[in-house]
């Protein structure tokens, strides 16, 4: 039997989003016996103590110069906490935040040499855009094999040439994209490129499994019927199409039936934005008229009892999302899906059977093929148990990691082991 492969797990995620979820799995589930992981991160927050729940406490690097996004505000108001703290520098504090981040991470990458010896570190295995980077840089300096796993689609011209350019680095040996979408970006280096879609665990995410706390906390009735969403609140996920939804299906139902429709929106603007996205959509609600209708929960660590209390899930993102996780969840939460098709959401919904793909970026659609659900629950339900079984079929985590697990192997040249 070959010895033990040891791998650095480069993950800018220190909360459990949909990257920091993936990672999770990846290592709740790899086998040990064959691969001995360690956990590069930023700082210690939720994702850290994941991977110390899973008996990883002496295996992860915690180390600030790797910050968590680049634009990090190093003068931010550090009396501030959480999802209120706010990006409030000026324009020159900002230039000299961002050429700190870009000092500190030269500053990692220059003394990674140590850091790979002294763990013996077979490959480096990169979960995120600056992890790439970083990851990239650190496998040629030190000549070790470096594994991309691509969960974004870049939208910036300098964003795509940088990624294009050290794509093509010998070091890079493997480009795991989430979905065939995102690997589009590496048609040029096709050869390198594995398709393997996110996954969950389906256990974690049962209807059986979780006992449900929305309804309770803003006292829903039974027959409430609830359309909900869950992600950051950033403006390339669209919640402004949800929003103008609710106000074409508020049009369409009796005084009645508006009371026992709500819209409910999980999530937050992330600290480093400079702009409260999720400020901007109160307001819009307000201008609205829909304060009965749309609630915001702000941020969840765990959102799984908020979906098992959902009725019908909807990802409004306006832009190509690669492989959004939060759908898959929904689709084990046995709910139908409501997105546009574009990106990796057209990868993991079946249009029609699981839910519903929209051709066109706008509200109309949206509050139609949401009000054909409210007034049919038997497709609700149809299409619910059809997601359910699409994804214990395609989308177990257990299985994905699997397949992750094995390409790490034939990169180090062991697949056998």
């Amino acid at each position: 039997m070959s010895s033990l492969k040891k791998v650095l797990f480069i993950n800018h995620s220190i909360r459990d989003g949909g990257p920091g979820r993936s990672m999770f799995y990846i290592m709740k589930y790899l086998d040990r016996t064959k691969i001995a992981p360690y956990v590069l991160v930023p700082k210690h927050d939720i994702f850290s103590e994941q991977m110390e729940s899973l008996g990883l406490r002496g295996n992860v690097i915690v180390d600030p110069r790797f910050p968590e996004n680049i634009m990090r505000g190093v003068f931010s108001d550090n009396n501030a906490s959480g999802a209120d703290r706010r990006f409030r520098t000026s324009g020159l504090k900002k230039g000299v935040s961002i050429f700190l981040n870009v000092l500190g991470l030269l500053s990692l990458i220059l003394t990674s040499p140590f850091l790979l010896r002294g763990r013996r570190v077979d490959v480096i295995y990169c979960n995120g855009t600056l992890a790439k980077i970083t990851g990239a840089l650190i496998g040629l300096l030190n000549r070790r094999p470096v594994i991309w796993h691509v969960r974004n689609i870049q939208q910036t011209a300098a964003m795509k040439l940088t990624m294009r350019a050290l794509s093509r680095l010998r070091v890079v040996r493997r480009i795991i994209c989430v979905s065939e979408a995102a690997a589009m970006q590496f048609s040029f280096v096709r050869d390198k490129v594995r398709v393997i879609n996110n996954g969950v665990d389906t256990e974690e995410f049962s209807p059986g499994a979780i006992k449900g706390e929305l309804r309770d906390r803003y006292k829903f009735t039974k027959n409430t019927i609830v359309v909900g969403s869950v992600g950051r609140i950033v403006p390339r996920k669209g919640y402004e199409f949800l929003i103008s939804a609710a106000l074409e299906v508020k049009k369409q139902l009796t005084e009645s039936e508006q009371k026992r429709v709500k819209f409910v929106i999980v999530g937050d603007t992330p600290h480093f934005f400079r702009l409260n996205h999720l400020d901007y959509l109160k307001e819009l609600v307000k201008k609205y008229g829909l304060d009965d209708v749309v609630i915001f929960t702000g941020y969840k660590s765990d959102v799984r009892p908020y979906l098992k209390d959902f009725d019908i899930f909807v990802i409004p993102s306006n832009y190509p999302d690669p492989f959004p996780r939060v759908v898959i969840e929904a689709m084990a939460f046995s709910l139908p899906v409501i997105g546009f098709k574009q990106g990796g959401i057209t990868e993991a919904v079946e249009g029609g059977i699981t839910g519903f793909l929209l051709n066109s970026e706008g509200s109309e659609k949206m509050g139609e093929s949401i009000m054909e659900l409210i007034g049919n629950p038997k497709r609700r339900k149809a299409m619910g148990k059809a997601g359910r079984l699409r994804v214990e079929a395609r989308f177990q985590a257990s299985i994905i990691t699997t397949k992750i697990q094995d390409e790490i192997l034939d990169v180090l040249g062991d697949r056998s082991a």
